[in-house]
């Protein structure tokens, strides 16, 4: 998906909301620009998922977009999803689509995670 800088990045107040789905209950994500990716910690998803969503940059300058989703076992968290983006981005007024619907399975029972991603401009 080829993307474009906003006409106004001085202005841009980023927001990343993502949208993850796990045993019909979807949860609500948000990530602003960020300079310290160590920070982040990931958000719990019905107990067997983990997702975290991170907009490294500085104010209203994006560097880059990752998107992490992990498996809970009794032993610790599993990595199973990596996606990474780079600009140009597009920022806009109205919530944008910003990824694709992911399913991700995972687990001796192949739980399924779903989600999606969002951008927008909050100052627009």
């Amino acid at each position: 998906m080829a993307l474009l800088h906003s006409p106004h990045p001085a202005f841009a107040a980023p927001l990343l909301r993502c949208y993850a789905t796990y045993a019909d209950e979807t949860q609500i994500i948000d990530a602003r620009v960020s300079t310290d990716s160590y920070q982040l910690t990931p958000i719990d998803v019905g107990g067997r998922f983990k997702l975290k969503a991170e907009m490294h940059g500085q104010a209203s300058t994006i560097d880059y977009i990752k998107i992490y989703a992990y498996f809970q076992t009794a032993h610790g968290d599993v990595p199973i999803h990596e996606a990474s983006y780079y600009p140009p981005f597009q920022l806009k007024s109205e919530e944008t689509l910003f990824t694709p619907m992911n399913r991700l399975y995972a687990g001796p029972l192949e739980r399924q995670l779903q989600y999606h991603c969002t951008l927008q401009d909050k100052n627009k």
